[in-house]
Order: structure tokens, then sequence, then C-alpha cells
């Protein structure tokens, strides 16, 4: 899915702008914040990877492309953090609650009830998260980068180290070998001078 598409629907979901769905006046369930944040990172995963606009469709131009996905990213976003979520959060805060009454029934409320029932919501959009990572191979491209990164860093320490070694006249040089480097080729024109050897007869033309 495009980019934009995907940036303007958790934007949306940022700013608790919603399109097609109404969203709940007393929240999903009392829980922390936490879980919802993450199942909406997962959300936004799975739509990065996924495409939806058909190919029989690329003939037309770029601008419907986005304008479909861009609508069915908001519409899918709030699918999954409204329809599905919600309900999910709900069911798991209820679970929490008839727990804890389950353990101390003559307790109507438990002051733990907040911190558990985010612990238990956050260990499940995590879970949400991680599969949709795993599935989408971006954890192993996030590792690719790490690993990069760290090359890249090693090599640029070892050239600085190199370069603080140096003295003033060495200094000097590396600077203009890497102005030069810097610079794009240029093509120079030379003419060619069609010169006949030994033996060979001056009206026959050399390739």
């Amino acid at each position: 899915m495009e980019k934009l598409a995907v940036g303007l629907a958790a934007f949306f979901q940022l700013m608790g702008c919603f399109f097609f769905f109404a969203q709940p006046k007393d929240r999903c369930s009392p829980s922390p914040d936490l879980a919802s944040w993450l199942f909406l990172g997962a959300t936004m995963c799975f739509l990065w990877d996924v495409s939806i606009y058909p190919r029989r469709f690329m003939h037309m131009p770029h601008f419907w492309q986005l304008l479909v996905e861009i609508v069915a990213a908001v519409f899918l976003a709030e699918v999954g953090t409204i329809i599905i979520w919600c309900a999910l959060e709900r069911f798991l805060f209820y679970l929490t609650d008839v727990l804890l009454n389950a353990i101390d029934p003559s307790c109507d409320s438990s002051p733990y009830e907040y911190w558990l029932s985010g612990i238990v919501t956050s260990l499940v959009s995590g879970a949400v998260l991680w599969y949709v990572l795993e599935a989408t191979d971006a954890i192993y491209y996030f590792k690719m980068f790490v690993q990069n990164l760290r090359r890249t860093m090693r090599v640029s320490w070892r050239m600085l180290g190199c370069y603080i070694n140096m003295n003033l006249r060495d200094r000097q040089r590396a600077l203009k070998v890497c102005q030069l480097a810097r610079k794009p080729p240029t093509r120079k024109r030379t003419a060619r001078r069609c010169c006949p050897a030994e033996g060979e007869d001056e009206e026959e033309g050399c390739n």
C-alpha cells in the first residue's frame, strides 16, 4: 500500500478522527492506552505490507490508486481499532474483572484491576504486533538495517582513526582525494589520429 495512505490513516487515528465508525464515548475499557497503541502499530504494519489495489487497474492514472488506497487504509484502520480491538479489549477487561472477583469476592473493585488489565491487554496486543512483524519480515529487515549500520559505523570509526593518526601532509592528500572522488566524472573527447604503421599503405584506413 502507498506510504501516503498508511501515513494518513495513522494520522487520523492519532488525532481521533473517524469517518466510517463512531468512536465509543466511554472508551473501549478503563485499561491503559499502551495496548491500543501497540495494536495500532500492528494494524499500520499490516496495511504497509498488504496490497489491495487490483493489478488490472494499474493502467489507470496513479491518482485513482492513491485515492482508493487512502480510503481503504482509513476504513481498515477504523475496523481494526474500533471493531476488532475494542471488542477484544472489553473482553479482556471483563475477564480480568471476573478473575479478581473470583480471587477476592468481598472486594467490589480491586485497586490492582487497572494495572492488571493493562498488563493483560498489553501482552495480547504485543503478541499481535510481534506476529505481524514476523509475518511481514519487518524484524528481518530491521536486523539487516542494524547490521549494516554497525558495519558502516565500524568502517567510519576506523577511517576516522586513520585520519587522526595521519600527519598534516597526509591529511591534505586524503582530503584532496576525497574532493576529487566526489566530483562527477567528465568525458573528454579527444580527436583520434589515424597514423599508418610501417608496412601499411597510407590509403588503408584504421579502425
